[in-house]
């Protein structure tokens, strides 16, 4: 079976970036089977990236390699990571897009990439997707770079302080990640293998409480209902129609999930060892 690399972006369909990204792997190994996850990210949203990228990686086969390319600190020194998490490689801008991936995992390791010792000859200050990531990505899927050889292994992989939920003895505080094209209004709250709280509702910025909890789109009765989806994140829905419009949400707002015990509630995760 040949190796699977998959692409994930910002860059849209409308103009010629995923393109680019494309060719450029593909000169550098034709006989990959390449696939898309998405380019319809957000452009700059980290936050879905890492999302979409924990919920899409896991359907791949073992050893499927995931460039992945949100990056608006293109040209700068952030650095670039690639990771090995529950046997998916990932290669990316190491600015919070494993952050889902990693603390989800079971078996995780992270290598910073050395750059210097993997930059080509043309290096567009403005595309390294094209220029570095995407070749680098394809070489690793290919086989004719090793994980261990790209450079110094990490603690951990730069998380996203902002969408770790914060726990007290009412709830849990937590941002909204992402609205799909659906309307399902998504949160950083996750199931992990280890921990899988009970919600009884939500609080929501307007003062409005759901407590409708169910476990299927079509159980939802009247406007919204709360569930855990098919990636494992507490998510708000309505039946055939978008929750976000009519709970009046949208990607960044603060939702409290209140829990059936709310001593076990979750107190947010620590970051020690994390690169913020």
């Amino acid at each position: 079976m040949a190796a699977v690399l998959t692409l994930l972006t910002d860059f849209g369909t409308a103009d010629g970036y995923a393109g680019s990204l494309l060719g450029a792997v593909m000169q550098v190994a034709p006989e990959l089977r390449v696939e898309t996850i998405t380019h319809g990210i957000p452009p700059h949203d980290i936050g879905a990236g890492s999302y979409w990228l924990a919920a899409a990686a896991p359907s791949f086969p073992s050893g499927t390699v995931h460039c992945v390319v949100v990056d608006p600190g293109v040209g700068s020194d952030r650095p670039l990571v690639a990771g090995l998490i529950d046997q998916q490689l990932v290669v990316a801008p190491d600015n919070g897009l494993l952050h889902f991936m990693w603390l989800r995992g079971r078996e995780r390791t992270v290598f910073h990439i050395d750059e210097s010792a993997h930059r080509p000859a043309a290096l567009s200050s403005t595309f390294h997707g094209r220029d570095l990531i995407g070749p680098l990505a394809a070489r690793l899927a290919q086989g004719s770079v090793r994980l261990e050889e790209l450079g110094q292994r990490l603690r951990s992989p730069r998380l996203l302080p902002a969408l770790l939920p914060e726990g007290d003895g009412s709830g849990t505080v937590a941002r909204v990640v992402v609205v799909d094209r659906f309307g399902n209004v998504i949160t950083a709250v996750a199931r992990t293998p280890w921990y899988a709280p009970v919600p009884v509702g939500v609080a929501l910025p307007s003062g409005q409480v759901i407590s409708q909890v169910v476990r299927t789109y079509s159980e939802i009765e009247g406007d919204v209902g709360l569930l855990w989806n098919s990636s494992g994140h507490l998510e708000i829905a309505a039946k055939g129609a978008s929750a976000a419009a009519r709970a009046g949400l949208r990607a960044g707002d603060r939702v409290k999930i209140l829990w059936a015990d709310s001593a076990a509630a979750p107190a947010g995760i620590s970051l020690e060892g994390a690169r913020t």
